[in-house]
């Protein structure tokens, strides 16, 4: 294309990977409603992260017989999460992507309650309600993030699940976004399934903060229930839960949310599956946080802890 002065204007291009996960089956305090959550982290292949995570989970020291090592080489699953070295590196990877302009995320909640069941499959609800989500997600993180810009996709990675099972999952989103976007290919043909176990592929590290996050935002979202666990994980809520609340609320005064964090919701309201408009402004953001009406009332300590 060219500009105003005849020169053959370059179509800026962006190479991203994916890397996602999901959470099932949250209950709502409120309604009593039930909730999947879809969780994306899209890297900038100009400008990775993966290193850097790395790096953060080590604190720079890669000697293995450091005493530390170990420590810091632990696997990072937010429902398991109890010792003081994970949420160490947590801690470490949430300071870290605060307000970096590298950094990319997107969680989408599903009210299950609320979804047109007829129109997925009976057989295999799970996946076909999962498999139309997930491209969903995709392309409006892709969209949102990357406006301007074509953009290929050189890597989805997603955890292990029965997703990979499925006949269509690993190579559906591919076909279907090919088909309809003329601004993002790809690089794949097929989501590539990983463990969390960054010991095996170090592309994990990126899927243990994509679970670590979605674990604290939808406690954040539905409340905590009293552990010793949940204690022990309550000082990273206090490191994302102003941008939470930005990102829920109806007024965005944070650039860098806007940008690189987003959180939404859908649907608004059941609809019936012969109403064309059933999905016309069903997405939405604003959500009570559980958590914060906790704190408020004295349920919970965070703010009074160092």
């Amino acid at each position: 294309m060219e500009n105003l002065f005849g020169e053959i204007e370059q179509p800026k291009i962006y190479e991203v990977n994916i890397y996602a996960d999901e959470i099932m089956n949250k209950k709502c305090s409120y309604t009593n409603e039930l909730w999947n959550y879809i969780g994306i982290i899209i890297e900038n292949c100009k400008k990775p992260i993966l290193d850097e995570i790395i790096r953060e989970r080590f604190m720079n020291n890669f000697d293995t017989s450091s005493p530390y090592y170990e420590k810091n080489n632990k696997v990072i699953h937010w429902k398991e999460m109890k010792s003081a070295d994970e949420v160490n590196i947590c801690k470490r990877w949430f300071n870290y992507i605060l307000n970096n302009e590298n950094f990319y995320f997107y969680l989408l909640g599903l009210n299950v309650s609320k979804l047109n069941i007829e129109e997925f499959d009976q057989e295999n609800e799970f996946n076909s309600i999962y498999n139309r989500f997930f491209r969903a997600a995709v392309l409006y993180g892709v969209k949102t993030f990357f406006s301007d810009y074509e953009v290929i996709i050189q890597n989805i990675y997603h955890e292990q699940g029965q997703q990979q099972n499925h006949q269509y999952f690993p190579w559906h989103i591919i076909h279907k976004i090919s088909q309809s976007e003329e601004k993002i290919s790809f690089s794949c043909s097929e989501v590539t399934f990983l463990s969390k176990d960054h010991k095996i592929k170090k592309e994990s590290n990126i899927l243990q903060l994509v679970d670590a996050l979605m674990g604290a935002i939808t406690n954040i979202i539905h409340g905590v229930e009293q552990s010793k666990k949940s204690n022990n994980r309550e000082p990273l809520l206090k490191i994302i839960l102003n941008k939470v609340q930005i990102a829920t609320s109806n007024t965005y005064t944070d650039e860098w949310v806007k940008k690189h964090f987003l959180i939404r919701f859908f649907p608004k309201k059941k609809t019936t599956i012969d109403d064309r408009w059933r999905y016309l402004n069903q997405f939405y953001n604003i959500r009570k946080l559980k958590y914060i009406e906790d704190i408020s009332y004295g349920e919970r300590t965070l703010f009074d802890q160092n």
